[in-house]
Order: C-alpha cells, then structure tokens, then sequence
C-alpha cells in the first residue's frame, strides 16, 4: 500500500524541519508576464508587505516568421506605469522569450545579427517605458528558451554573442528541469546566472499526467543527478490552468480561475483533480460535451511549500528566490507561500 500524497507531504516537512538561516543577500522577485505594466495601489500595497525588492519584466517574445523566413519580435511590452508611486528602488530584470523554432529554422551564421536586434529592441522598450535607453539603467537581461538538443549548438552562439553585444551586463537564462538533470546532454547555457524552473513538470496532453504544472512527486525524479555546473536561482509557480480532455484525448488548456468547478450541477468530481462534464456546456469560449473530462491543474498548496523547503536545501547557494508569476488573485491565494518563504529566505 502506497502512502497518500498528503502523507508524503508530512513525512517531507518532518524530515526538513530545521530551517537554515535566512541569508541577507537573498533577493525577493516576482515575473510579470502581461502586455501592459501597471501596478495598481493595492498592488504596490501589496508589493511592499511582501517585501519584495526585484521584478522579471516580460519585454517581448521572438518567434519565426515562417512568411518573412526570419525571428521577428511578438507579444512586446506596452505601457508602463507605476500609478502615480515611487518604484526606482524596485530593481527589473528584462526577460525576452525565445521559441525553440526559432532556433531551429535559423541559420547559425544568423544568430549574430538576431542578437543585436535583440539589444535594439530591449533599449527601445526602455525608452518606452520612460527609463533611459541605455542598457546601464539595468544590471541584469534574461533570456528564456526552452532549447532542445537539437538547438543548442546555435541557442548557445546567440547566447555568447548576446553577450558580447552587452558588456557589463549580467546574462541570465532560464533552465528547466530535464536540461538540468541531464546537461551532460543537453548543455550548460554560456551565461552568469541560471534561475531553474521548478514547475511544467509533466506531459499535459498525456491523460496519466497527474499535474503538468505542478507535481512533488515528479519533481523529485530531477534531483537525482550531479551537480548543476552554473550557479542557480529558484523560481516556483503561483499558476495554473485545466487540461481539457475528450475520449481520453487532449483537446486543449482551459485558462480559467480554481474557482471554474464549484457547480456541482454542472461537473462530477472522479479524482482528486478531475471533473467530467454531466452535461453539454458552453463556458467562455469553450463548448464542452457530456462525458468530457478537465484536470485542475494548480499547486497545491501544502506540496508548494513542501518543494520550496526542499529545493532551497538542495541548491542552497542561491541569491534570488522568485515566483512566477505575478497576477493579484494567485498572490491571494498563495499569500501565506510567499510571505513564508520571503521571511525565512
């Protein structure tokens, strides 16, 4: 007999819990990931009772353009407010999301060229946004790609002319678990800093996935390697979405509140995360059938903090803690997460 995920949890927070000592020099960040910046004062409010002291600002997306046949800049930046407060302490880290096809479709002898329209693009946003179009007005860039080994030899020559295209600054990158685990494979990014993605942990469109956002027990399986040759950071999920499902087959993500399954007349709870359709619905967008099938998929909470512990042991050399990503009703619902983990890290 297997014990209980719950029971895994406990046994977990027993075995880990003497705290260490929070360090000083820890930073404290959320990721904004929306099109337009603004923090309303309930947020800023809300900013500042959690101590936090760091953003990861989403500045665009860079996908191929299979009419142009070149990478071309999507999803960029608009407006950027702070609602009429002060927030010059709040230090930013630029973040620019590059597909892996991109990469894929490029030629290498390109990735010179794409990394300085890339600056271009960065500094024009920070103009944008009424900060100085220098790079110096911030320390930090990051760039996030989900590479494959396939694409690594041509992501890590963006990666080091990227670099030398910005002299002085801090080149971070995003590293996901399974490049984690297996670098020997799949490669260690030429960059200062990797920041590992403690979430997106399973396969969403396999039926037997139990969360693909969030699992600690599939988290476990990448901890089990040598040690990360790239000092690291750590950043959790504070999201989540329902994996929509008919006849057994993935049909598409459902981005909806946890709150989208409270009518009993409507769902039939079968597990622990999933609800069958009772009858034909339409929700949004969506029209769903009798019979089909939606996986929440959100952290739980006691499994949140329980990867928080652990994670902060096996890597205890971090210097920033962040969260992903920053929307107000998820910070409501984890808020007892964030503030532990902000006072005690």
């Amino acid at each position: 007999m297997y014990p209980s995920r719950y029971c895994l949890c406990a046994l977990l927070l027993l075995i880990f819990s003497c705290k260490p000592e929070k360090r000083a020099s820890v930073s404290h960040s959320f990721y904004y990931w929306k099109s337009i910046y603004f923090l309303d004062e309930e947020e800023q409010k809300k900013l500042k009772q959690l101590k936090a002291d760091h953003l990861y600002i989403h500045y665009f997306d860079v996908d191929w353009s299979e009419t142009l046949q070149m990478a071309i800049p999507k999803a960029v930046l608009g407006n950027y407010r702070y609602g009429g407060e002060d927030f010059s302490g709040m230090a930013i880290t630029p973040v620019v999301f590059i597909t892996n096809r991109t990469f894929d479709m490029m030629n290498e002898n390109d990735c010179a060229a794409l990394a300085g329209k890339i600056t271009a693009k960065i500094k024009q946003v920070n103009a944008g946004i009424h900060r100085s179009d220098s790079l110096q007005s911030v320390s930090e860039l990051q760039i996030d790609c989900d590479w494959t080994a396939s694409t690594k030899q041509k992501y890590f020559t963006f990666l080091r002319a990227f670099k030398k295209a910005n002299p002085g600054i801090t080149l971070s990158a995003t590293i996901r678990l399974y490049p984690y685990k297996y670098f020997e494979k799949m490669g260690v990014p030429p960059v200062d800093r990797g920041i590992l993605m403690c979430y997106n942990l399973g396969k969403i469109a396999t039926a037997a996935t139990q969360n693909a956002v969030f699992d600690l027990q599939e988290l476990q399986q990448y901890l089990n390697g040598k040690k990360y040759p790239l000092p690291l950071d750590l950043v959790f999920p504070l999201f989540g979405w329902y994996a929509w499902f008919r006849d057994n087959q993935f049909k598409n993500i459902v981005y909806n509140d946890r709150y989208l399954i409270t009518d009993s007349s409507i769902f039939n709870r079968e597990q622990e995360n999933r609800y069958r359709f009772y009858r034909d619905t339409v929700i949004g967008d969506n029209y769903f059938r009798e019979g089909d099938v939606l996986r929440m998929e959100f952290p739980d909470t006691r499994e949140l903090a329980t990867a928080i512990d652990l994670m902060t042991r096996k890597i205890p050399d971090y210097h920033r803690f962040a969260f992903y990503y920053w929307n107000f009703p998820s910070i409501t619902t984890y808020e007892s997460v964030i503030q532990e983990t902000f006072d005690h890290r």
